[in-house]
């Protein structure tokens, strides 16, 4: 089966007439172990969001579905705290150790809080 990082390297290549074999190319990998990653047989190396994103030229919105679909094909996040001030790292790190065992009405009200915040932004 296919993965969230497989379905968005296939819309992406569709956009610019490029084959699998292409990009594994451009990546310097072999084709086998780039369809191997499309279907989640293995991890995405994390710098593989930044390549591709360079490659292909995406714009801040692809570049964003790359690293969800990475993060969700993986079933791991990675985040730099190094940008990050005290309050903001204390709140990242906070809801890691809490978000297994969080409330789903509290979710729900922090995916509505941060969806109303970016769209503030827009």
């Amino acid at each position: 089966m296919i993965s969230k990082f497989g379905l968005l390297m296939r819309e992406i290549r569709s956009n610019y007439g490029e084959s699998l074999r292409d990009l594994a190319n451009k990546l310097g990998i072999s084709a086998a172990f780039l369809s191997a990653m499309e279907v989640g047989k293995k991890k995405i190396p994390a710098d593989y969001v930044e390549r591709i994103t360079n490659i292909y030229n995406l714009d801040e919105e692809y570049k964003a579905r790359l690293e969800d679909a990475v993060s969700l094909s993986n079933k791991r996040v990675t985040l730099d705290l190094t940008e990050l001030n005290k309050k903001q790292t204390e709140a990242s790190l906070a809801f890691a150790r809490k978000i297994k065992d969080a409330d789903p009405a509290l979710i729900e009200k922090l995916l509505k809080a941060l969806s109303d915040d970016e769209n503030k932004d827009q």
